[in-house]
């Protein structure tokens, strides 16, 4: 039945895709989103710099868009209701900026001039996505060609270093020529100290923190626990032996999209699906994550990490580790609750591991990164 809806919805994404190419290309921008981060930096510069083309932002609809609901814009979700007027919009664009595979895009054909350009929402990776994903390897012949037909649709990639331009080329089938090396827009936000004292303030206030240490915990997401999650600490194991001298926040993967049982707990704080993590980061001490993309912009703030890896081998057989992960990541990898008490309590971080870690992966991130997209933007809009 799945495979049955997934021929019709493409047949559909096809014939929709033709028709809606007998319409001429219009000056316009339009946005694919399925994360906040990279497109609000981006339309804010766009705000900034008054480059205010007609744009249109399509974003899933769990996405919070309140903080990019800006005047020049207009923004519908991405649901069935939308599906014509996003093929049309997709079909008619000059530009085309996405942060995500959307399958849609395989009914996209770019005309003279047009550009469809991947800016992703992470700007490192621990883990393997996109064509180099072991899951995708498994998929059927039918599937893979709908993968590298959404591929062939990236014009470019936005990337903030030469590590992360090569994972693209291997994961969305690019060529080096194709990689924009102008830094990663959610970046600017690490360079901009009176924004990170804000939200300092208002993190502290909002989740009513006390004064003790924070420790921040943030897995990323597992295939398998989409629709039902489970937290592989031990919280009153941590609270017994942290509890005096820390408090630990929890944030979830914004994909996932069951909330857990809340412990009521002053040792625990939850924050929601809806905060952004890069809100969260100022006030964090220690972060504690796995696979997840956000030590390389952790980094940046030059603190200690530590890597909680319960289900390595797992993962890695799963959906597979970069080569070398083990010798990439910027701080100790534990197993247990136990072994993680440890290292929080041994406290022998290497900062200077983290600040190599930071200055690798963001080569090309330094506070400007929204602005040169911008101005490739209008570039590519006068074309």
């Amino acid at each position: 039945m799945k495979k049955i809806a997934i021929y019709i919805y493409m047949l559909a994404v096809k014939v929709i895709g033709c028709l809606t190419r007998l319409f001429p290309v219009q000056q316009k921008v339009v946005f694919l989103i399925s994360f906040e981060e990279n497109p609000a930096a981006i339309l804010k510069q766009m705000e900034h710099d008054k480059v205010i083309p007609n744009t249109v932002v399509f974003y899933d609809p769990r996405l919070n868009v309140t903080k990019i609901s800006l005047d020049f814009l207009k923004l519908k979700p991405k649901n069935i209701a939308q599906f014509i007027p996003l093929m049309f919009h997709l079909n008619t664009a000059k530009v085309i900026v996405t942060d995500n595979y959307f399958v849609e895009l395989a009914g996209v054909k770019l005309r003279h001039g047009a550009s469809c350009i991947q800016i992703w929402h992470a700007n490192g990776a621990l883990k393997k996505f996109g064509w180099e994903d072991k899951a995708a390897q498994q998929r059927t012949a039918a599937d893979k060609k709908r993968f590298q037909a959404v591929y062939k649709r990236f014009t470019n990639v936005v990337v903030g270093s030469d590590e992360m331009a090569t994972i693209f080329q291997k994961s969305f089938l690019q060529d080096e020529a194709q990689m924009l090396k102008i830094g990663v827009p959610r970046t600017d936000y690490f360079f901009d100290e009176a924004k990170l004292q804000a939200n300092t303030e208002w993190t502290l206030k909002s989740l009513k923190l006390s004064n003790k240490k924070k420790l921040l915990y943030a897995p990323t997401f597992r295939d398998d626990e989409l629709h039902s999650t489970s937290l592989h600490l031990n919280i009153a194991e941590l609270k017994q032996a942290l509890g005096d001298e820390y408090q630990l926040i929890l944030k979830l993967h914004p994909s996932i999209s069951n909330d857990l049982e809340k412990l009521e707990d002053d040792f625990i704080v939850y924050a929601n699906k809806e905060t952004p993590i890069e809100t969260l980061l100022p006030v964090v001490d220690i972060l504690i994550t796995d696979y997840s993309s956000i030590p390389f912009e952790f980094a940046l703030l030059e603190k200690p990490m530590i890597f909680y890896t319960y289900d390595l081998q797992e993962y890695n057989k799963a959906r597979g580790l970069s080569d070398d992960y083990l010798e990439t990541i910027p701080g100790p990898h534990v197993f247990t609750t136990t072994e993680l008490i440890e290292e929080i309590k041994k406290a022998s971080f290497d900062l200077e591991k983290v600040r190599q870690f930071a200055v690798k992966w963001n080569k090309y991130s330094d506070g400007h990164s929204s602005a040169r997209f911008v101005s490739l933007l209008k570039e590519r809009l006068e074309k």
